[in-house]
């Protein structure tokens, strides 16, 4: 699986919210639609024959159902409870019955500033557990070159670091992380950063934005080990095992243009 495969994959955790008989103009829908963002999952309405249940959603995965939610709960979830910084995560509330679904899962955006965002907290997270292995693409050697101090203080704090790009420039100087020339289209194509969580398997995640236009990324990110594994995998046996070692160093990591 490539890496757009992994971002149809993360993709496919997609979960879906049915709102059942809601009242005519009652803009829960919607609401909704806008507290759930950038979190993977579908908002529908449905009106039945019989009008019942009534003002009742219902929140399921591909597995089967994962909780039946009254109106009224989700009402005061959209008016009163606080979500994370920029919108990624949820702080813990009393409605833990729907948010324990959804919060630390996958995510899908095409919003720039929120891919930058994942992508901070990621490499903060690498930094704070000072272990384990970062992955990083950032489609060229120019664009990584530019942001050198954030990787190269990842890199001292402990945490083994590949760096990847299509080499359309010197390597940059990244300290003690390793740099992978790469001259494929994916590389070219796809920002990616990868944690494999170090010594806490719980810190793993993954970031990946596929760029489908002249400054346009749509991207994915998870919090699923199983994802993340599958990420790192394909990255590892595709790019880093036998992959041309430029030189060392270390950076942060954002999409080109």
């Amino acid at each position: 699986m490539d890496l757009h495969g992994c971002i149809e994959a993360i993709n496919n955790h997609e979960k879906e919210l049915v709102l059942f008989n809601v009242a005519e103009g009652d803009r829960l829908g919607d609401h909704l639609a806008d507290f759930f963002d950038t979190q993977n999952v579908r908002i529908s309405s449905v009106q039945t024959a019989s009008g019942r249940p009534a003002d009742v959603a219902v929140l399921s995965a591909v597995d089967g159902v994962l909780a039946v939610l009254d109106g009224s709960l989700l009402r005061e979830l959209v008016t009163e409870t606080n979500v994370g910084v920029n919108g990624v995560g949820f702080a813990d509330t009393e409605y833990e019955a729907v948010l324990k679904h959804l919060k630390e899962t996958t995510f899908t955006s095409t919003d720039r500033a929120q891919l930058h965002y994942a992508s901070r907290e990621i490499e903060d997270r690498a930094r704070r557990i000072g272990s384990g292995t970062l992955y990083a693409g950032f489609q060229r050697f120019s664009l990584m070159a530019e942001q050198s101090s954030v990787y190269a203080d990842i890199a001292r704090h402990g945490v083994t670091v590949h760096a990847f790009g299509v080499p359309d420039d010197a390597a940059p100087d990244l300290g003690a992380a390793q740099v992978h020339a790469v001259e494929t289209d994916e590389i070219a194509t796809t920002w990616f950063v990868v944690f494999d969580g170090g010594d806490e398997d719980a810190q793993e995640t993954a970031l990946l934005a596929e760029q489908r236009g002249p400054d346009q990324f749509y991207g994915a990110w998870t919090y699923d080990a199983m994802l993340v594994d599958r990420v790192r995998t394909y990255l590892e046996t595709e790019y880093v095992c036998g992959s041309d070692i430029s030189t060392s160093g270390a950076q942060s990591n954002e999409p080109g243009t």
